[in-house]
C-alpha cells in the first residue's frame, strides 16, 4: 500500500508499559486531595519512578540522544503545540505543572515518551501518512531499548501488566488518522463502523474540550480495542487490511456522491460554503477551522478546488495551530483567545485568496 493513501492524515504507534515494584498510577483519585498523607503518597511514588527512568534515560545517553523534561519545565504554550501534533495525550497536558511527570525528547523536539501518564511510560512514534510498519518498528525499538535498563512489570501469563486486567498484553495502541467524506456524506459510516468493530477496532471521531482545540469535522480515528488479545503481527495485519478496504470504500463512496444529483450539489454547497467562510471569516475557532478545512480537503481530493494541493493544504493546517499565534503573545488567558482566533483567521484569508471551487 502506498504511505500515504489519500485518506491517511498520519499514525502513530504507543507501548503502555509499567515497572516492576512499583504500583499503578493510573486512577490518582487521591490526587484531588493535597493535604493528607494519601495524596502524598501518588506523587511520592511517580517521583520514585520518575527517577528510576532518568537514570535509564542517563545509561541510554551513548546509543541515543535524549533527555527527559519535567511537565512542570514546559510552558502552556509548548503544551498545547505537542498536544496539536498528536505527540501529548490530552490527560497528560492537563498535568502540565506536575514536577513529577514528564516527557523523554530526542533531536528536533520528538517525543519518545511520556512519563507518569496513565502508565509508568508510555513509548510513542509518529509519521504523517499511512506508515504502520515504520512506527511500529520504532517504538519497537524504543522497547527493546528501554527494556534493556528497566524491568517492566510482566507474567507469563498475562504479558505486560496494566492496571485494567482486561488490557494486559502486548500494551499496544495504534492510532491512524482517517479523512472520510464521502463515506460521511453518502450516510454510510454505520455500516463501516460495525464491520471494524466486528474485528476488534475502533473508528471514532476524538472530541476535545480544550478551548483552543476543540472537534475533527471527517476526520476520524482509527485504533484498536485494547481488550481484544491479539498479537502484534496479527493486529497490525488485521488494521493493514481494515485500512486498505477503507480507501476503496471511500474512493467508491466519493464517486457516487458526484454521480448522484442530490450528493453532488450537497458536496458542492459544502465546498463552497466552507471555502467562502475561510477566506471571509474576521474569527475563526480552532474546532470551525477543522470543520471547514475538512470539507475543502474533500473538494480538493475529488479536483472541485483549483489553486491549492492537498500537500499546501497540509502546511496550511499546521501554520494555524493555536501554538503558533500564542508563542508571541503575553495576554491574559481571556484575551488569548479572541487573538487566537482573530489571528487565525488573518492567515486563512491571506492564503486562500486565491483558491477557487471549479465547477464542472
Amino acid at each position: 500500500m502506498s504511505k500515504r493513501p489519500g485518506i491517511v492524515l498520519w499514525s502513530r504507534a504507543r507501548l503502555f508499559r509499567n515497572l516492576k515494584g512499583h504500583s499503578f498510577i493510573s486512577s490518582d483519585k487521591s490526587d484531588q486531595c493535597v493535604c493528607g498523607l494519601d495524596g502524598l503518597r501518588p506523587k511520592q511514588e511517580r517521583k520514585s519512578i520518575l527517577k528510576e527512568i532518568e537514570s535509564a534515560v542517563g545509561e541510554l545517553s551513548d546509543k541515543k540522544k535524549m533527555k527527559l523534561v519535567k511537565l512542570s519545565s514546559i510552558s502552556d504554550c509548548k503544551s498545547i503545540e505537542l498536544y496539536e501534533k498528536g505527540a501529548l495525550s490530552g490527560y497528560h497536558k492537563k498535568m502540565v505543572n506536575d514536577d513529577s511527570r514528564g516527557i523523554i525528547t530526542g533531536a528536533g523536539g520528538v517525543v519518545y515518551a511520556m512519563v507518569n501518564e496513565r502508565h509508568h511510560l508510555v513509548l510513542q512514534a509518529l509519521r504523517p501518512g499511512f506508515q504502520l510498519e515504520r512506527v511500529w518498528t520504532e517504538v519497537d525499538q524504543l522497547d527493546d531499548l528501554f527494556g534493556s535498563c528497566l524491568k517492566y512489570a510482566w507474567s507469563k501469563k498475562f504479558g505486560y501488566l496494566m492496571p485494567n486486567s482486561e488490557c494486559c498484553g502486548a500494551g499496544l495502541d495504534v492510532t491512524i488518522n482517517v479523512h472520510l467524506p464521502g463515506l460521511i456524506l453518502m450516510g454510510e459510516m454505520q455500516e463501516v463502523v460495525s464491520a471494524f468493530s466486528a474485528v476488534g477496532l475502533r473508528l471514532d471521531a476524538e472530541i476535545s474540550h480544550d478551548v483552543f482545540i476543540d472537534g475533527f469535522g471527517q476526520l476520524l480515528r482509527i485504533s484498536n480495542n485494547m481488550s481484544v488479545p491479539d498479537s502484534e503481527e496479527v493486529f497490525l495485519r488485521k488494521i493493514e487490511s481494515a485500512v486498505s478496504g477503507l480507501v476503496l470504500q471511500e474512493v467508491q463512496a466519493g464517486l457516487r456522491a458526484l454521480k448522484d444529483d442530490r450528493t453532488r450539489d450537497m458536496l458542492y454547497n459544502k465546498v463552497v460554503c466552507s471555502l467562502a467562510v475561510l477566506k471571509n471569516a474576521l474569527i475563526m475557532e480552532r474546532a470551525q477551522s477543522h470543520e471547514e478545512i475538512s470539507w475543502l480537503r474533500a473538494g480538493i481530493a475529488m479536483r472541485l478546488v483549483d489553486g491549492m494541493t492537498l500537500v499546501q493544504l497540509d502546511r496550511l493546517h499546521k501554520d494555524i495551530w493555536s501554538s503558533n499565534f500564542l508563542r508571541s503573545f503575553n495576554g491574559s488567558f481571556e484575551e488569548a483567545v479572541q487573538y487566537v482566533g482573530t489571528a487565525r483567521a488573518a492567515v486563512l484569508r491571506e492564503r486562500l485568496k486565491e483558491v477557487k471551487v471549479n465547477f464542472m
